[in-house]
């Protein structure tokens, strides 16, 4: 089939022959050196193993699933694949927000959460690896005193800070969806507002 053009603000369905889906929905976000930048790279941390985990994959049934956050594409982002389900997945992104801004929460999820991204911040590579690594962080001026700079953020980041950017870059921002799906999905994708493209 012919595809269509499609713009940043719709929702993109690609339709194949399987059984799972792999859903993915993206909101604008800062780039890496904003100071919020940190609170969104500990904010998907905490909602990944604090809600999604459980929702996605435990009971959903999904192979796996969470949320990042991607300060070169400017992006945060929750994801799922080899997922059985579809619209519920949808609502459970949605309800992981509502889960941070209205449950209760507690103090040791948002210490695992940062120090999470602290063990993988320091945690050795290949001497290529390190070697990919120090090239990037050249190219893109990410200093020594960039990532002392980040790391100091990362562990001042409180659950207010999660609460706020949830709310200013989840709750006050539209997503864009995206999932490949199966081919006989596609009533239930139209109605849910996809615009669908179909790999032969």
């Amino acid at each position: 089939t012919q595809v269509e053009k499609v713009t940043h603000d719709q929702h993109e369905a690609w339709l194949i022959q399987a059984n799972v889906q792999f859903c993915a929905a993206a909101y604008p976000a800062v780039e890496v050196s904003h100071p919020d930048a940190a609170a969104l790279m500990v904010l998907a941390g905490y909602l990944r193993n604090g809600f999604l985990h459980s929702a996605i994959r435990e009971k959903g049934g999904a192979y796996g699933g969470g949320a990042s956050y991607d300060g070169n594409a400017c992006s945060f982002r929750f994801y799922s694949y080899r997922d059985p389900r579809l619209a519920e997945t949808f609502q459970d992104f949605d309800a992981s927000i509502q889960w941070l801004l209205n449950a209760p929460q507690q103090p040791h999820q948002l210490e695992e959460a940062i120090l999470g991204l602290i063990a993988s911040m320091d945690k050795p590579g290949s001497p290529a690896g390190e070697a990919i690594t120090a090239c990037y962080a050249y190219l893109h001026q990410r200093t020594p005193a960039f990532r002392k700079k980040l790391r100091e953020r990362l562990l001042n980041v409180t659950l207010d800070d999660l609460q706020r950017v949830a709310q200013t870059y989840l709750v006050e921002q539209q997503a864009t969806k995206a999932v490949v799906a199966p081919v006989v999905k596609r009533e239930m994708l139209e109605q849910l507002g996809f615009v669908i493209q179909q790999v032969l």
